[in-house]
């Protein structure tokens, strides 16, 4: 037998994370397809003898090199592994060597596909950088399993639906003969049908096909995908064709070397079920757009719903809850949770009962522990078909075929909600009434997807928020109903699972991210009571991930909530974890959980700052601690200011602040009391110069260089006095390559668009002095940090600041400045315009006015740097750290460290550790004392690198008795600032203070 942990642990192997396929355990059923071919002498697949996970997910698949004859049979195992669609890599071990190759569909050779690394590289660094760089690992259309079945199943029901097919019909149709097709290829068709002339007939013709169906139903129940009767009647001869090509399969059952998107080139006992929930987000976007978009029917990945559902279930095991447990997803779509929940119950019961389940017991766990409900017909038979699969793929003796006879899940398992559309509140799905009494709680998880979108004008809506008002009010005490801004889907659905979950279970979801960031609309008071209506443990914000392969196909920004059914308790908390953009990473559809690194937050915390989960996103703790000095010095925001100061206006807006003119649009109303045209006139910005970008790169406007202000319209009429002169210029989009907001004052009247603000104090006192004021400080780095961490759009959803933002932004009152500041203000302008001083001498400045100091510049830097959304940010935040950067990093951490060595009488020393380029880690080593650390530093730090590696972590720290801290930190520039430095001093001094004495010297 091989031994694989010997032959691996030279190149960086984690033992925990090494499972051998010969093993017999509940750990392995993600596998059950391989493990179930390792009895086939004939498979392909039979020589795959293990795998190595990371974060839990397949990385690699191992083959022991006495098993490998020639390059055809590695081409073969790259692309039969390729159709499972998870792991990214083969490996082929021998004593002292380890060959890697990308597994993927293409029409690379061996030798093109092999990983090459880095002849210098240490050996050890293998396995860690192939988890962290994932090196050849992207995702392509092209070379993704899910993507090649997506296209040939929506083309085989864009097919049928174009002869005139109905929809349903159509769904059901490629849903049996690719049921037929999976146990075609799995070699479950019972004798009369597994001949391959045979077999490849079996929807040929009106006749096979119908006889086909009959015998599926008969075996199998279930009311196996319903079709409309004399449905074989219909199908025209096209159909049959189309039919046909999913029975096609390879001849001899090799692949061939070339590689194109026919059904004769796949092999279904590897393609993974949970590629069908994809499928049917792909019919959605092909046929009902509007439909997808209001129903919110978009697939969910797989490493989504693992991480949910594991998450859950390691808190179900801990209350001895998991075997047992009962599911629902009230969203439930095409199935992608119920699939990874019922492995899950799955192995919960193999732990339970010391036994992997049997058929019955399968039947008893699909029929009476898991639910699902949806408004979508088609999403329901998707989901049903995936069920029906998993339960064959995870039952270790399928054969004979028909003893896998399932009862209708219907009803039972799967139910469609709102079935009868002339119902009270039908179209308000598991929302609405429809979902009766008897699910109330019923579950153990409730977990799942729901629907994001926003502004669907439902009918019955009230009925939403009567409902979500008797939650709270039952839970809370409380009579004011929780508000659901813009009639968002997704929160109403936290609120109902509440009800649905017992007390003290489990809920997990996926969710829009406006719910931990946007303030304005009520939001910032949804997300308070809904925290302190449920005890959050954990929330990941996704939001850095969005438009990368982790989740393909969404734009919008995401988090994951998970939660226990209770009360929370005064003073507890939850963690957030922030998983950042990694490039090569995420390529490759992975994002790093780095639970360790996880800020945990008071729900009161949330509740006395709301901007909280945005500041400690965007920053950091160094970065809270500064927002909360500013705001204890009491200065008023710039709004509050402009009101007093400079007024209001008709409409109880800032008077002379606001958005520029907006040009005539297809939306431009006529209005009743107007002259007839749409839109409003013009004529008051006639003739001023008007406002270009260009025109801000230089502080003080000229107007002489802009043309003049042409249009006849706008589309709706501005307050003539946001033009008035002097008035402050803000661009909304503040420029990467400047890292502060473009601003400039113009001396005379100005018009500017909707892509600029205005703030005009015309005659106003000392006017001409307060928009130099202002431009000063909207233009420093301070005021777009400020607007960085704690906005509720820019740095969120959008790279644009709004308004608000400017608005929230706390300044000292203009009124009250000394006769030497306004000299002060004065003087700076003019040296700016005059390029004698420059914009970080203004940086200088704002900071000294709000009682800032260096370091504290430090760290609006440091953010700005590392944090800001703009592409040149997020690459260099990723980049590896120069020498001269992390002697930067240790230089600042010994100084913030030896005041404290001094107080001990205890002589420190900090140093790198060897640079290895293909480790993704840097270390350092921290010495206190004046002899060098006993035993092999060198062990140690491996030792350090295993666990760092194992548990995905940004940071992992050793002790050593010697007197040394081994401190390992991820090799990017965001984990080596001076900001990073000095929170790392915080940290070892808060619980390493015995260290720092001394005391732990041998």
């Amino acid at each position: 037998m091989t031994d694989w942990l010997a032959w691996l642990e030279p190149f960086g192997a984690d033992r925990k994370a090494l499972h051998s396929l010969d093993a017999e355990g509940p750990e392995l059923l993600p596998y059950a397809t391989l493990t179930s071919v390792r009895r086939d002498k004939n498979s392909v697949l039979g020589v795959v003898g293990a795998v190595y996970e990371w974060q839990g997910a397949p990385l690699i698949f191992l083959v022991d090199a006495d098993h490998i004859k020639n390059n055809e049979q590695i081409h073969q195992l790259r692309r039969l592994l390729a159709m499972r669609g998870d792991a990214p890599y083969l490996g082929i071990v021998a004593p002292g060597r380890l060959d890697v190759y990308a597994i993927a569909l293409d029409r690379k050779t061996p030798v093109q596909a092999r990983i090459v690394v880095d002849a210098s590289a240490e050996t050890k660094d293998l396995f860690p950088h192939l988890a962290n760089r994932r090196p050849q690992a992207a995702r392509t259309k092209q070379g993704w399993i899910s993507n090649v079945i997506l296209n040939l199943l929506t083309d085989a029901i864009d097919d049928l639906i174009g002869l005139e097919i109905e929809h349903g019909d159509a769904i059901s149709l490629v849903g049996r003969a690719l049921f037929a097709r999976f146990l075609g290829d799995r070699n479950l068709l019972p004798a009369d049908l597994s001949a391959r002339d045979v077999a490849a007939t079996m929807f040929d013709n009106a006749y096979n096909a119908s006889s086909t169906c009959t015998w599926l139903d008969e075996t199998f129940n279930g009311e196996l995908l319903p079709l409309s009767d004399n449905i074989f009647g219909h199908l025209p001869r096209e159909g049959y064709h189309v039919l046909g090509n999913i029975m096609m399969r390879a001849p001899g059952g090799q692949l061939f070397l070339g590689w194109e998107e026919r059904w004769d080139r796949l092999d279904f006992a590897h393609i993974p079920v949970g590629v069908l929930s994809q499928a049917y987000e792909l019919y959605l976007r092909n046929h009902a757009p509007a439909k997808q978009r209001k129903e919110g029917g978009y697939y969910t990945p797989r490493l989504i719903a693992d991480l949910l559902v594991r998450a859950s279930f390691s808190a179900l095991e801990r209350d001895g809850a998991a075997a047992d447990a009962r599911i629902l997803d009230p969203a439930a779509g095409a199935g992608v949770f119920l699939l990874t929940s019922f492995r899950e119950l799955v192995a919960a019961r193999w732990r339970a009962d010391g036994k992997r389940p049997d058929t019955p017991r399968l039947r008893n766990i699909l029929y009476y522990q898991i639910t699902g409900f949806d408004i979508n017909e088609a999403a329901l038979r998707f989901a049903a078909l995936a069920l029906y699969l998993i339960s064959i793929e995870l039952d270790a003796e399928p054969q004979p075929v028909d003893k896998l006879r399932f009862d209708d899940l219907r009803g039972k398992v799967l139910h469609r909600i709102g079935e009868d559309p002339d119902a009270p509140g039908a179209a308000l799905g598991s929302l609405g009434p429809s979902v009766g009494a008897e699910h109330r709680g019923r579950y153990d998880l409730v977990v799942g997807n729901p629907p994001w979108s926003t502004g669907t004008k439902l009918t019955d809506w009230s009925l939403v928020l009567s409902t979500v008002a008797r939650i709270s009010s039952e839970r809370t005490g409380s009579k004011i109903a929780p508000p659901l801004p813009n009639e968002v889907l997704d929160l109403p659905f936290v609120w109902r699972a509440m009800e649905w979950a017992k007390p003290g279970a489990q809920i997990a979801f996926a969710l829009h991210a406006r719910l931990l960031f946007q303030q304005g609309d009520g939001m910032a008071v949804a997300r308070r009571m809904l925290f302190q209506a449920l005890d959050v443990t954990s929330v990941i914000n996704g939001v850095e991930l969005r438009q990368t392969k982790v989740w393909p196909e969404i734009s919008a920004p995401f988090c994951l909530l998970i939660a226990t059914n209770q009360i929370p308790e005064t003073g507890t908390g939850f963690r957030l974890v922030s998983p950042r953009l990694e490039k090569t990473l995420n390529a490759a559809g992975v994002m790093r959980v780095d639970v360790h690194s996880a800020e945990i937050i008071a729900t009161q915390q949330m509740v006395e700052t709301p901007e909280i989960l945005k500041i400690l996103f965007r920053g950091t703790k160094a970065d809270l601690g500064l927002i909360e000095r500013i705001r204890t010095k009491g200065f008023p925001t710039l709004e509050m200011f402009w009101r007093d100061a400079v007024g209001v206006s008709d409409r109880g807006r800032m008077a002379g602040a606001g958005r520029g003119y907006q040009t005539l649009k297809p939306s431009s109303r006529t209005r009743v009391t107007g002259d007839g045209h749409p839109g409003a006139p013009a004529q008051y910005l006639h003739g001023l110069p008007d406002v270009t970008i260009e025109c801000l790169d230089d502080l003080l406007i000229d107007a002489n260089k802009l043309e003049a202000f042409n249009h006849d319209r706008v589309h709706d009429p501005r307050d003539p006095r946001l033009f008035e002169a002097p008035i402050v210029v803000v661009h909304k989009s503040p420029p990467a390559d400047r890292g502060r907001i473009r601003v400039a004052i113009s001396e005379g009247r100005v018009a500017y668009n909707e892509n600029f603000y205005g703030y005009s104090p015309a005659k106003s006192e000392r006017a001409d002095i307060l928009v130099r004021y202002l431009a000063l400080v909207l233009g420093s780095k301070f005021s777009l940090w400020l607007a960085l961490i704690t906005s509720g759009e820019f740095g969120f959803e959008r790279d644009v600041i709004e308004k608000a933002a400017l608005d929230r932004i706390p300044v000292p009152d203009f009124r009250s400045l000394t006769s030497d500041r306004l000299a002060e203000i004065n003087q700076l302008f003019d040296d700016l315009l005059l390029s004698k001083k420059s914009w970080d001498d203004v940086d200088h400045w704002v900071a000294d006015l709000y009682g800032l100091g260096p370091t504290d510049l430090q760290i609006i830097s440091d953010t700005l740097a590392f944090n800001s959304p703009f592409s040149d940010t997020k690459f260099a935040a990723q980049a590896r750290p120069s020498p001269k950067v992390t002697a930067g990093f240790c230089k600042i951490l010994q100084c913030e460290l030896e005041p404290w060595a001094k107080r001990f009488n205890m002589p420190i020393s900090i140093r790198m550790e060897t640079d290895r380029p293909t480790s993704p880690w840097l270390g350092l080593r921290l010495q206190m004392g004046p002899n060098p650390p006993s035993g092999s530093v060198e062990q140690h730090w491996e030792g350090l690198l295993s666990i760092a590696d194992a548990t995905a972590a940004t940071e992992m720290i050793v002790e050593d008795r010697g007197g040394a801290l081994l401190i390992g930190r991820l090799a990017q520039n965001r984990y080596w600032s001076h900001t990073q430095a000095r929170l790392l001093a915080q940290h070892i001094i808060w619980s390493r203070l015995e260290f720092l004495r001394g005391l732990n010297r041998r």
